[in-house]
């Protein structure tokens, strides 16, 4: 009798199988239903946070499939809490906005954020807050502290002026000076090491002073917007020490520390779950640009929270982004790169899907574990420089979201 011959497990190529990993999707569109994205449910679980990750501040169909899975993680798994990378006083604006209608949303997004992408979410969000029927609210927060404009100290002041009077004078008294300072990022990098130091201890004097204030739950409003005041005081103060160090390296570990110090508040006083919104190199699990970004917010994220956050990432192999060049609004090529795993995940015959990074299998798992270049679209556009990474999927994401060409978000004239 012939000895058996076991059978050897037939050699998948990686192409296939990512594919038959890979949940399709059907459409970018946020109005469509959601039958496609039903699996995104299992995959988070009950994480608290989610980072949400994009390949460039730039893309346009990235923006819109991140705002059709916003208003997935809203009214499909109770997701409220909206941070994002933008100012903080933009962010105050931009939450008021959301709740009242007052003022130009358009106005209150930076850098490449008054994308008409962008725009279409914040209105939705308004129109989502509107409807008496959504019991529990979506609160907006700029998690960054690229600048403060002089509304965030205002914000902090006309409410002590109005209910609390006994801390006026001190306050007033510890502000003066800083929101001047405080609009132009290289401005105060010219300042004194003693008088950032002073701006840094007279910020952290009026969080001690709003500290032991409270309100009469009562009065829900008044209570409600101490949270948001005293939250606002600490990031003055986070500003202030993030701008101590005259080596760049820790100014940009403090960066994303207080983007995340500031998605966690959210979590904290606001309550619900928190959805962190930014580019692919911040929310990441760990460091993809070391020289840039020596520890990220979704690093520390991580080391706080877990599996309570798992970050979506986002990736695009061919077309073009919007970009700035010598300060204005420009479009860059995505560069091709064979040696990728954007170019790989273009090669998977879906036009978009979305990968369970943490449960693959076989070839595409060893193929996800690998060290290997990776798109990364940055806001500048400089010439000759390379626009990839090494980086290995399953160490940096637990999610990918892929649409295969992607084009530049669109700006138009504002209203």
């Amino acid at each position: 009798m012939e000895p058996t011959v076991a059978a050897q497990p037939v050699k998948m190529s990686v192409v296939k199988s990512i594919q038959s990993q890979a949940k399709a999707l059907n459409t970018i569109d946020p109005m469509q239903p959601f039958d496609d994205m039903m699996p995104l449910k299992d995959m988070i679980g009950n994480a608290n946070f989610v980072g949400l990750g994009e390949a460039s501040h730039g893309s346009s169909e990235i923006f819109t499939m991140k705002f059709r899975i916003v208003k997935f993680l809203v009214t499909e798994m109770g997701f409220t809490n909206f941070g994002i990378e933008e100012d903080w006083g933009n962010g105050l604006k931009l939450n008021e906005y959301i709740h009242t209608g007052k003022g130009n949303p358009r106005e209150f997004l930076k850098l490449l954020y008054p994308a008409d992408e962008i725009l279409a979410m914040v209105e939705w969000m308004k129109d989502y807050n509107a409807d008496p029927a959504h019991d529990k609210k979506i609160q907006f927060i700029g998690l960054d502290l690229k600048t403060l404009d002089p509304d965030v100290f205002n914000k902090v002041i006309d409410y002590v002026k109005l209910y609390h009077p006994e801390i006026l004078t001190e306050v007033e008294e510890s502000y003066k000076g800083l929101p001047a300072a405080a609009v132009s990022l290289m401005e105060y990098m010219r300042l004194t090491a003693e008088k950032k130091k002073k701006f840094n201890a007279n910020a952290t004097k009026v969080v001690k002073l709003l500290e032991n204030k409270t309100e009469q739950r009562s009065n829900e409003i008044v209570a409600s917007e101490l949270v948001w005041v005293k939250g606002t005081a600490k990031a003055i103060e986070n500003f202030t020490t993030m701008m101590i160090p005259s080596d760049y390296a820790q100014i940009a570990t403090l960066h994303d520390q207080y983007l995340a110090d500031h998605a966690e508040w959210a979590q904290q006083v606001l309550g619900g779950k928190t959805m962190v919104w930014g580019h692919n190199i911040h929310v990441a699990k760990g460091v993809i640009d070391k020289e840039m970004y020596p520890k990220v917010a979704g690093q520390f994220l991580k080391e706080r929270y877990g599996d309570q956050y798992m970050v979506i990432g986002t990736a695009t192999t061919k077309g073009k982004f919007t970009a700035f060049s010598e300060g204005k609004l420009a479009t860059d090529a995505i560069q091709q790169n064979e040696n990728s795993s954007n170019y790989k995940l273009g090669e998977v015959p879906y036009e978009m899907f979305m990968l369970d990074v943490r449960n693959l299998k076989d070839e595409a798992k060893e193929w996800a574990q690998r060290e290997q270049p990776f798109f990364d679209g940055i806001a500048q556009i400089i010439p000759d420089r390379t626009q990839y990474f090494t980086a290995s999927l399953s160490e940096q994401f637990d999610i990918l979201f892929h649409i295969r060409e992607t084009s530049p978000s669109q700006f138009s004239e504002s209203s």
